[in-house]
């Protein structure tokens, strides 16, 4: 479908005077591609301004591993598996520190940190493991929610002030579902529970689609909220 070009496309197109559509739609050029078609163009959300004392930005980038933070926090399955961009980037000892971990027994829903180090080339200090799916890949929601708070754990026993998340789908789960099961399991913890250290997480994705969907369940989920921690735990 990427290929057809529209017939209603002559250096802009000629069917938008006909009718009545909002500025981003008249705004957009689809540069006569049909699956860009400005008559079925999303408004573009952006996320909302919370008073949440954890300052949560989501945003697509070029590459995740590049966005500089004190932790990231990587999807993995019990076996410890990463993907070959970061393995490349630790210089393949991340996979090789991950087999000692595995040797010593893991858990599901469960956060394993490891220091950086100087000669890696991603952009963090510390890589989280948190085990949120099975060998086959097929991630668990309760398993990442409890991998998701306890990494927030981790990373305010290390004094650590900034952590960068991905999606926890794992190239397998459903992104509504992943947006939401994440989110509401910050929000959730960050209502408990309160920080020493840690002040922004970044959730960073690749693609467009994802970034949107999880602006959409934020704003939904943090919708009117001023979230001030009721506990310390």
């Amino acid at each position: 479908m990427s290929n057809l070009i529209c017939p209603f496309y002559n250096d802009g197109c000629i069917l938008k005077s006909t009718v009545d559509l909002p500025l981003f739609k008249q705004e957009h050029d689809c540069k006569s591609k049909i699956d860009n078609c400005s008559f079925f163009k999303k408004e573009k959300l952006v996320q909302n301004k919370t008073q949440s004392p954890i300052k949560i930005i989501i945003k697509q980038v070029n590459s995740v591993y590049a966005v500089k933070a004190d932790a990231l926090i990587v999807p993995t399955n019990n076996l410890l598996e990463i993907d070959y961009v970061l393995d490349k980037l630790t210089n393949k000892e991340l996979s090789k520190i991950n087999t000692n971990i595995l040797r010593k027994g893991i858990k599901m829903g469960y956060p394993y940190h490891i220091k950086c180090k100087d000669n890696w080339k991603n952009k963090q200090k510390y890589i989280i493991n948190a085990v949120v799916a099975g060998e086959s890949r097929l991630v668990n929601e309760k398993d990442m929610q409890s991998a998701m708070k306890k990494s927030l754990m981790v990373v305010d026993s290390l004094g650590l002030e900034s952590i960068l998340m991905i999606p926890s789908d794992y190239g397998t789960h459903d992104i509504n579902n992943t947006s939401l099961s994440q989110l509401s399991s910050i929000f959730l913890f960050a209502q408990k529970h309160k920080f020493v250290s840690l002040k922004n997480i970044f959730i960073c994705m690749e693609d467009e689609e994802t970034e949107q969907t999880f602006i959409e369940y934020y704003n939904r989920i943090y919708a009117n909220s001023d979230q001030k921690p009721t506990g310390t735990n």
